[in-house]
């Protein structure tokens, strides 16, 4: 009868076990394997803190536009992951478009596309987003895969700037602070 017992209990013990098991895997995911390239370039680009310096997009502009700033000179802005009624993804590269994340108030939930006032001139709460490798050209990896990237996310970029001849500031991201919730 003791040998009995014993072996529900080490039964139950080791079914304990396995349904532990199983509810971290469920909790944590299945841990996706990553490339050790994207590993690489995650390190290299991503940061943990946000990086102090916040500009507005709009005053960027404003500062190359004068001439106060060069494409030489470093800026830091605060975006949120949003084209309005386009995908705001380069597809199959690092490059994204990011408006304006903080509203007239202080808002972070303004969205420049849907404001009355924004909205009639949004190239000036607009911009794209640009990893380069170190040859300066685009990265080709989808940004969505490289940095785990989701529409609508605050980031924070830290880079260079220039306004193209479309007239879209464009940022030459060195590195980027990502709010996950």
């Amino acid at each position: 009868m003791q040998s009995r017992l014993g072996g529900l209990r080490a039964a139950t013990v080791v079914g304990m076990f396995a349904a532990t098991g199983l509810l971290t895997l469920a909790i944590s995911g299945c841990g996706e394997s990553v490339s050790p390239e994207i590993l690489a370039l995650r390190t290299a680009h991503l940061l943990v803190e946000v990086p102090a310096g916040e500009q507005t997009i709009a005053k960027v502009r404003e500062q190359l536009k004068s001439g106060e700033a060069t494409a030489e000179s470093e800026f830091v802005i605060k975006g949120r992951i949003n084209a309005g009624d386009m995908p705001p993804w380069g597809t199959g590269t690092a490059s994204f478009v990011v408006t304006e994340a903080i509203g007239h108030d202080g808002d972070e939930e303004h969205d420049p596309h849907k404001c009355p006032f924004c909205s009639r001139d949004i190239q000036n709460n607009i911009a794209q987003v640009h990893f380069q490798d170190g040859d300066g050209k685009l990265i080709q990896i989808d940004s969505r895969e490289l940095f785990d990237l989701k529409q609508f996310q605050l980031v924070v970029v830290r880079g260079t700037a220039e306004i193209d001849d479309s007239d879209t500031l464009v940022i030459h991201a060195r590195q980027m602070h990502v709010t996950r919730k």
